[in-house]
C-alpha cells in the first residue's frame, strides 16, 4: 500500500553513533523534501490570494461598496418631493415603485410639453400613465429656473395665498432635486460651456429660494385666515404674522445629481449655492445607480443615451440646505463636486 505523501519515515533503530548521527541527518532530510514542497506551495498559494484580494479590492472598490452599503436615499416617504428637468420620468417611476416616496406627495415636472415628451421618449406615455394612476403629481412646462412663474403662482399672497396652494395641491416642499441638470446646447468650448451650466445652477437655486419663500408666506398667509375664522388665538411673535409650530416649517431643501470630473468639477456647485442664496452641503453621496433601478438616464434633446454608459460613470448626490441650519455631513468620503449628461 502506497503510503500518503505527508507521512513522515521513521528512521530505524541501528547502533554505532557515526552511523546512527549518519542515518539520522538522512531521514531528516528526507523528511523535509517530503514537506518543502507543501508548506511552500500552501505559503505561495496564501501570498497569491492575499495578493489577488488586494487587487481585487482596488479595482472593483465601487462593486463592492455597491453591496455592502446602504445607498444614500435624499428623501423619504415623510417628504413632499418636487423633481424638476425629468426626461422620459423613469426616474419618478423607479423611486415610486421602489417605494422610496408616496406617490401622492410627489411632483414630477417635465420643461418640455407633454407633447415634446412623448415625441422626444416614445415610451414616456406608458411611464407616464403608470405613476400618474399611482397618484405622482406630473406637470409640464416647468422650468427649473423659473419656477415659480412656471407654476403661474402669484406673489399677492394676502389675495391669494388659498389659490397658490390649490394649484400646487399643497402648501409645502420639503425637497426639490434636479438630476444631472444641463443646458442642451451642446457647447464645444469648455470655458462657455462652464460659464453656461454656472448660470443655470445659480438661476435653479435663485428659483428654488423663491419658490420656498412663496410657499413659506402662502402657508402663513392661509393660517392666518384660518385662525381667524376659527377664533383661536394667532400664534404671533408681534409682528402680527402667525408663527409656524416646527412641524409646519417645510425642510426648504435642495439636491442636485452630477457626474464626477472634468468639464463638471469647473461647475464649483457649492461656491454656487453659497453665493446665490447660503446654501451649503449638508449630506452628500455616490450616486448609487443599483438602487434607482429601471431609471434611463437621457440626453436632453433625445432619446439617446450619453457617449458612455451613465451606469459605468461616476457620480454624485448632493444634499444643500440653509447655511445656518445644521452641520455639513458628508455620507461617504470627501465632497466633490459632480456633473451632468452630455
Amino acid at each position: 500500500m502506497a503510503k500518503h505523501p505527508l507521512k513522515q519515515n521513521k528512521p530505524p533503530k541501528v547502533g554505532g553513533g557515526k552511523l546512527k548521527s549518519a542515518l539520522m541527518r538522512y531521514h531528516t532530510a528526507t523528511n523535509k523534501k517530503h514537506s518543502l514542497p507543501f508548506k511552500e506551495g500552501a505559503e505561495t498559494k496564501t501570498k497569491n490570494l492575499l495578493k489577488h484580494s488586494k487587487n481585487n479590492i482596488g479595482n472593483s472598490n465601487a462593486t463592492a461598496y455597491k453591496y455592502l452599503s446602504k445607498p444614500f436615499i435624499p428623501f423619504g416617504q415623510s417628504d413632499n418631493l418636487l423633481l424638476v428637468g425629468e426626461g422620459d420620468f423613469s426616474f419618478t417611476q423607479s423611486i415610486v415603485n421602489a417605494g422610496y416616496v408616496k406617490p401622492s406627495c410627489t411632483w414630477a415636472t417635465s420643461l418640455d410639453s407633454e407633447d415634446d415628451v412623448y415625441r422626444k421618449y416614445p415610451h414616456a406615455r406608458e411611464v407616464i400613465e403608470s405613476i400618474r394612476s399611482s397618484g405622482v403629481h406630473v406637470v409640464f412646462n416647468i422650468d427649473a429656473t423659473q419656477l415659480v412663474n412656471s407654476f403661474k403662482l402669484s406673489s399677492n399672497v394676502r389675495k391669494q395665498a388659498k389659490r397658490n396652494v390649490t394649484i400646487l395641491g399643497t402648501d409645502h416642499i420639503d425637497l426639490i432635486m434636479f438630476n444631472f441638470p444641463h443646458t442642451g446646447k451642446g457647447i464645444k468650448d469648455i470655458a462657455r460651456n462652464v460659464i453656461y451650466h454656472q448660470k443655470l445652477i445659480y438661476s435653479f437655486f435663485k428659483s428654488c429660494s423663491e419658490f420656498f419663500s412663496l410657499l413659506d408666506a402662502s402657508r402663513i398667509a392661509t393660517l392666518k385666515i384660518s385662525d381667524e375664522n376659527s377664533g383661536r388665538a394667532l400664534r404671533e411673535p408681534g409682528d402680527g404674522t402667525p408663527r409656524l409650530l416646527q412641524s409646519e416649517i417645510s425642510k426648504k431643501r435642495i439636491a442636485l445629481a452630477l457626474f464626477e470630473g472634468e468639464p463638471y468639477d469647473s461647475w464649483q456647485v457649492k461656491r454656487l449655492a453659497k453665493e446665490s442664496i447660503n446654501y451649503k452641503v449638508e449630506r452628500s453621496g455616490r450616486f448609487a445607480w443599483e438602487a434607482f433601478g429601471g431609471y434611463h438616464h437621457r440626453r436632453t434633446n433625445s432619446m439617446k443615451g450619453t457617449t458612455k454608459n451613465a451606469h459605468e460613470r461616476n457620480a454624485r448626490l448632493y444634499v444643500f440646505e440653509k447655511a445656518a441650519n445644521s452641520n455639513t455631513q458628508d455620507v461617504r468620503g470627501p465632497e466633490k463636486v459632480g456633473s451632468d449628461s452630455e
